[in-house]
């Protein structure tokens, strides 16, 4: 079973969700998949570890933008 996150397009472009999953070493773990509004994440949960994944992606994220903003 998978669990999601969903983001929104006018936050973050495809690229940078890509980047961040690399940085989390998660890459070829999780799913990209587009929605209305943005993407769908979706994290393996088949050892029960999803919502940390999740935790740290989302870290990841915010702190990558913090760096951008803060240049």
């Amino acid at each position: 079973m998978n669990k999601t996150l969903e983001i929104s397009a006018m936050q973050y472009d495809f690229h940078t969700l890509l980047k961040v999953s690399d940085i989390c070493g998660l890459t070829g773990e999780i799913g990209f998949h587009d929605t209305d509004a943005g993407y769908l994440v979706s994290f393996p949960d088949d050892d029960g570890k999803a919502d940390q994944r999740m935790a740290e992606y989302k870290k990841r994220l915010v702190d990558l933008e913090n760096n951008i903003w803060n240049r």
